[in-house]
């Protein structure tokens, strides 16, 4: 009888099992790419959205990922911004421009003059001030601790980043903090997600808009730090 022979083969050579067709191979090949890509796709954050405030004419890039929020508070005119997973915040306050705020040309001055508002202000101490500017603009950086009392009477530390913007009689305060329970955990919560809160605050952006507000104007309050009531 003779030897069965493959029909796609020559006399003499048996089939060679387990050889898959080129034309499937290609397709699995390509299906594990797409689930690839698709997987990544999956792990990348939400795209970055720009939110503004047209009533006094700013708008921010706020983290991707983070809980935004908008409102008018006491202190602040206007605020956009955001909490991010580990308690970090980062938010723009619009208010208007205390008195004896950044009034010199003296960059030492107004430095000074900010010292003076944050520590008798805002209760910071340890107070850093230098100049910087903002979209070409003159500004001031300040880096300070404060103490915070949450909602059960504890009191935490807070380590907080503020660059301050005035146009006319509006004060811009550009500010993020964290929290902890003492300033060791408080700066170490936030260089957690300085680079993050960094990378949002240089998205920060004056468009034309009005230099006063409603009632606004120097000596009708301050108003441009970081939340004083509770720890969040």
């Amino acid at each position: 009888m003779p030897a069965f022979r493959h029909p796609s083969l020559p006399a003499g050579q048996p089939p060679r099992p387990g050889r898959t067709a080129p034309g499937l191979a290609m397709v699995l090949a390509t299906l594990a790419v797409l689930a690839s890509l698709a997987a990544c796709r999956d792990q990348e954050p939400p795209p970055a959205v720009r939110s503004a405030n047209t009533e006094y004419g700013f708008s921010i890039v706020l983290p991707p990922g983070w809980k935004t929020f908008e409102e008018k508070t006491r202190d602040c005119l206007a605020t956009l911004g955001a909490t991010g997973p580990d308690g970090g915040l980062v938010y723009v306050c619009a208010s208007r421009r205390p008195p004896d705020f950044a009034t010199s040309q003296s960059e030492f001055v107004n430095c000074e003059q900010i010292k003076t508002y944050v520590e008798e202000k805002l209760l910071g101490r340890r107070v850093e001030c230098h100049a910087t500017t903002v979209q070409g603009r003159q500004a001031y950086e300040a880096l300070y601790l404060r103490d915070v009392a949450d909602t059960r009477g504890n009191v935490r530390k807070q380590f907080v980043n503020q660059t301050f913007l005035v146009r006319g009689d509006l004060l811009y305060a550009l500010t993020s903090y964290a929290m902890g329970s003492t300033e060791a955990k408080a700066q170490a919560a936030f260089n957690a997600h300085s680079e993050v809160a960094l990378r949002s605050v240089l998205t920060f952006f004056l468009h034309n808009g009005p230099s006063t507000g409603p009632g606004t104007g120097p000596g009708n309050g301050p108003g441009n730090g970081p939340p004083p009531a509770t720890a969040k």
